[in-house]
């Protein structure tokens, strides 16, 4: 017990130095990004154990430690690993491939995927600063704050959870300019998360037929709700499709939209709770492990999970007619992707992290342009959706 906790500890400490060197000419932030989870990574260790460690917060730390265990020891005589399914759905096969490099050089499986999550956030990080170019360590912080990259996104950097790929993913599929990079990335996420790539590939198609209307028709203040509206109907619809659709209905049966049935009120309080990052008061109690007054503490801790989605919220609600082609993509993508997960059991603000970026650059662009928060120019999102 004590051998392997200290080669843990000696794993983690060689990582994190080797890591820091390569960052240590870039941002301040990113630096003080790997202090974090070097700090944090130890910290759990001590406290569970090498092994215990994989049920703290989430026991799906314990499924990709096990893939990556299997890859490692090259287990693919194994009944599971034959299957399609193991691969494409049930190993997340992304995330803990990225971590068998240094898995099959000796070091700890959770760590290993651990380094993973932070490659990701750093690289993401990274991205993000270079944007928007803020100078002072200050700056950089709020910076990271308002895209996810500071409080919840360091948190996820010290778990072997897949969250931070997704947010970066998710950051790559919306910014490059490259079909082909933006392919990788949308194919990638899909092994991760498929309704989330779904929401993304809708959104985007959407958005091409939204780009032609409104040389047409301008909407003005109801451009938004239209959004909204489109959004939801298009989420609802999409999960009942899929859902019915592995239920063997026939084609038409498949097919609901919201007020469908008496549950359209209840479906867009739910959606509503998601834009202001206070999912778990809508979500049955048989689905929520902590008390009420703990869930509100979390928040309070993780305030970009409310600070976040709160602000966009309000930026398209005040600035509707102004949004720019980028910020009505982030709007819709979220929109569907949450009208979606309100009809699982696994509607909570982790579900919601990936898209995080996503709203935190349109809150960036919006506190720039309103109270010069971020001194120098920015680079903003220049990508546009492709023409058609």
């Amino acid at each position: 017990m004590l051998k392997s906790n200290l080669l843990y500890l000696i794993q983690t400490l060689l990582i994190a130095g080797t890591i820091f060197l390569v960052v240590h000419r870039n941002a301040r932030a990113l630096q003080l990004q790997v202090l974090i989870w070097c700090c944090g990574v130890i910290g759990v260790m001590l406290r569970y154990g090498t092994e215990g460690q994989l049920g703290f917060y989430s026991n799906d730390q314990l499924l990709y430690v096990a893939v990556l265990r299997s890859l490692t020891d090259w287990r693919f005589t194994e009944p599971e690993m034959t299957s399609l399914y193991w691969w494409i759905e049930y190993s997340k096969i992304p995330y803990p491939l990225a971590a068998l490099p240094l898995s099959i050089a000796g070091v700890h499986a959770a760590l290993a995927l651990k380094t993973v999550s932070l490659i990701s956030l750093l690289a993401l990080s990274h991205e993000i600063l270079k944007r928007f170019k803020p100078v002072s360590l200050m700056r950089q912080l709020t910076t990271l704050f308002f895209s996810g990259c500071a409080l919840i996104g360091s948190f996820f950097s010290v778990l072997a959870l897949r969250e931070t790929m997704m947010m970066y993913l998710v950051f790559r599929f919306t910014t490059d300019k490259s079909f082909v990079a933006r392919l990788v990335s949308l194919s990638l996420l899909a092994l991760l998360r498929s309704h989330l790539a779904a929401a993304l590939i809708v959104a985007e198609l959407v958005m091409i037929v939204w780009k032609r209307l409104r040389f047409r028709v301008r909407l003005g203040v109801a451009e938004v709700p239209a959004i909204c509206l489109v959004g939801f109907s298009l989420g609802t619809a999409m999960f009942y499709w899929t859902y019915r659709g592995s239920q063997g209905y026939a084609l038409l049966d498949r097919i609901q939209l919201p007020f469908a049935t008496g549950d359209g009120l209840n479906q867009v309080s739910k959606v509503a709770a998601n834009f202001v990052g206070l999912q778990f008061l809508m979500t049955h109690e048989a689905f929520i492990r902590l008390s009420i007054q703990e869930l509100f503490i979390l928040r309070v801790i993780f305030s970009d999970t409310v600070m976040i989605p709160l602000i966009f919220s309000l930026f398209c609600l005040v600035l509707g007619p102004q949004l720019r082609e980028r910020h009505q993509f982030a709007l819709l993508a979220f929109t569907i992707y949450v009208s979606i997960a309100i009809n699982t059991s696994f509607n909570s603000f982790r579900q919601n992290i990936p898209l995080m970026p996503l709203m935190g650059m349109t809150v960036l662009d919006f506190l720039k342009s309103r109270s010069q928060f971020i001194t120098t120019p920015s680079r903003h999102l220049h990508r546009e959706l492709p023409p058609s």
